[in-house]
């Protein structure tokens, strides 16, 4: 494949971007922990649907987004520093986070959800038993496993790419990807394969990982955004096209997420909703993994010393924030306050935690070494322009 020409030393559009959709994880769950729908590991007796549709029109786009950005820096890894030194930097990124977090992770959510359903001793019992394990599951870090699996399977491509088709011909599979992208209907002609993937879904929504055991349907859908984000990053220049159609579709995208919302409650009959239900969010996907990183290519290009500090905390925030949104679960329990209240005092609360633990034991230790790639002693140092 052909390197972007006059590529930057570090994309900080995307990587905010990339880090957003690590807040807004956490957003997710805070509300889905006082939500009746969701899966989550422990839920009171108060609940409230408010935010449902918050939850839902996030659940379109996130992780598909994250995918894109994934695609994207690990090309861009593998084109910078080749295979034996961009795997080693996932491995020490991504394996090991995910191995070491679920250690650490599963055991203290199960203690912690257990207290709020059965009490302390009868929970002790159970873990200390390696009952447990019984139930051993992934939690939010499934999404480390599926890049896992997707980097395993973008090395089998890239070889069977290299040693089946022609140069010619990889240069003309670029050239059809650069005219997709820079087609006006672009979304539309990506929400397509999106549509096919979905079709094998058991709901009209991106499922969650039910074990550790890869999904084919789940692998197959997020294999499409970050197969674009890849062939995005040997087509870089195309990120204008996205800035400059920034709006024009996040109008489109703010419609399509309206009736993609909508469908859930028209009256139509059940085979025609499983197909159209598939269609629209297919649609809005693409429409806005189009807006929303053109937004951010828009607005968030240049360097903040903040914004910078942000994008390494995000990280170490969305892996840690499970067992900490819990905890605070747990104290508020008894407080006489709505849902709609206890909510942002969690997600604040869980914020307020983490970040000043980011701060002094996390990212000057090994611990940041490994999630940010190297120890900041200062609270605002700058990332170095190494990709991540």
């Amino acid at each position: 494949m052909i390197a972007p020409t006059a590529a930057p030393s570090r994309y900080h559009a995307l990587d905010a971007l990339r880090a957003a959709m690590m807040f807004l994880g956490i957003y997710l769950h805070a509300v889905v922990a006082y939500s009746p729908t969701g899966g989550w590991p422990y839920k009171p007796a108060q609940l409230t649907t408010a935010l449902d549709a918050s939850v839902g029109l996030i659940h379109v786009f996130r992780m598909s987004i994250f995918y894109v950005m994934a695609g994207f820096f690990t090309a861009l890894l593998l084109q910078r520093y080749g295979v034996r030194r961009a795997a080693d930097n996932r491995f020490w990124r991504i394996v090991v986070p995910f191995v070491v977090g679920w250690i650490i992770l599963f055991p203290l959510v199960v203690l912690l959800a257990g207290i709020g359903r059965r009490g302390l001793a009868p929970t002790l019992d159970f873990i200390l038993s390696g009952r447990f394990l019984d139930y051993a599951h992934p939690l939010h870090l499934w999404f480390l496993e599926y890049l896992i699996v997707l980097y395993l399977l973008a090395l089998v491509a890239v070889a069977a790419v290299r040693r089946l088709l022609l140069a010619t011909v990889r240069a003309r599979l670029l050239r059809l990807f650069r005219a997709a992208v820079q087609s006006l209907w672009a979304p539309l002609i990506f929400a397509v394969p999106s549509f096919l993937a979905m079709l094998l879904m058991k709901y009209p929504w991106l499922e969650d990982p039910p074990s550790f055991v890869p999904a084919p349907r789940i692998v197959i859908a997020y294999t499409i955004p970050f197969a674009f984000g890849w062939l995005l990053y040997f087509n870089a220049d195309l990120l204008e096209t996205l800035s400059r159609r920034a709006w024009l579709y996040a109008a489109a995208a703010a419609v399509a997420s309206v009736a993609y919302l909508a469908g859930f409650r028209l009256p139509v009959d059940r085979e025609i909703a499983f197909y159209l239900m598939r269609i629209l969010h297919s649609v809005a996907l693409w429409l806005l993994i189009f807006a929303v990183t053109g937004l951010f290519l828009r607005y968030l290009g240049r360097h903040s010393a903040l914004g910078r500090y942000l994008c390494d905390s995000s990280y170490f925030l969305y892996l840690a924030h499970m067992p900490v949104i819990i905890a605070f679960q747990l104290l508020l329990r008894d407080v006489p306050l709505p849902p709609l209240a206890k909510i942002p005092l969690v997600l604040a609360a869980t914020i307020a935690v983490l970040l000043p633990l980011y701060r002094y034991g996390v990212r000057p230790t090994f611990v940041g070494a490994v999630l940010n790639g190297r120890k900041y002693p200062g609270a605002f140092t700058p990332t170095v322009a190494a990709a991540d």
